[in-house]
């Protein structure tokens, strides 16, 4: 029994000794934050920083942020015209990501981060009561040897219904973006989700590849990246 106790005690001691050399957290930042009255604030945690902008869509130039005693960048805007908007910061002339948000665009040349400012109403890529498709990822070998990627929308009820037979919309992003763009940013799920409710749209699948498959091809086979397509494409099959 001694024994047992004994080793209880040395692991309570280990635990409180490794809590108590973890360095000490900053303050909570909570980045962007709407408002009901469609201004949002951003924040950035740069104690050490001289100086931080906030560079996004919706602005025609970087914004300078001011700093707090606790070394939190802040800037409120707006009210801005309900959407969704790429945004970063600048943090002494280095553009990042924000920390504070898990919502980021996707792209070979660039990682921003997401704001979603709500309309009055459930603007047509929100999150509606309505039945929901659902979005997978899939991997298939390619002919030169790599691995491909596809973003795949499928409407409500396909899995009920084997043998239905539906339309196969291709959307295909030009430039540098990814197979996840048309998903992450423009909410190709949801947006078809409500228009097949409203019976706007029929049932239909959705296939996202990745635009820049000779990149793609170079990244996996150690080759130097080929020119970026300047075009985008969208096929129905």
């Amino acid at each position: 029994m001694k024994i047992k106790i004994q080793v209880l005690v040395t692991a309570l001691l280990l635990c409180s000794g490794m809590a108590m050399s973890q360095p000490p957290r900053g303050p909570l930042v909570i980045s962007p934050q709407v408002q009901a009255d469609k201004t949002v604030t951003f924040r950035y945690l740069a104690p050490a920083a001289k100086e931080v902008k906030l560079s996004a869509q919706f602005e025609k130039a970087p914004l300078a942020m001011s700093k707090d005693a606790q070394g939190v960048w802040s800037v409120t805007v707006g009210p801005i015209k309900p959407d969704i908007y790429p945004y970063s910061f600048q943090v002494d002339g280095v553009t990042v990501m924000d920390p504070a948000n898990v919502a980021f665009f996707p792209n070979e040349r660039f990682k921003a981060s997401l704001v979603d400012v709500p309309g009055d109403s459930p603007l047509i890529h929100a999150m509606r009561d309505v039945p929901h498709g659902s979005t997978t990822y899939e991997y298939y070998p390619s002919l030169e040897g790599t691995t491909g990627s596809l973003v795949v929308y499928t409407p409500p009820g396909y899995d009920q219904n084997p043998t239905k037979k539906y339309p196969v919309f291709y959307l295909i992003s030009g430039t540098t973006d990814t197979e996840e763009t048309y998903f992450k940013v423009g909410r190709t799920n949801l947006i078809l989700d409500n228009l097949i409710a409203e019976g706007k749209a029929k049932p239909m699948i959705i296939v996202m590849p990745y635009g820049n498959i000779a990149a793609r091809v170079a990244e996996q086979k150690g080759g130097s990246k080929p020119a970026d397509p300047m075009v985008g494409t969208v096929m129905m099959r």
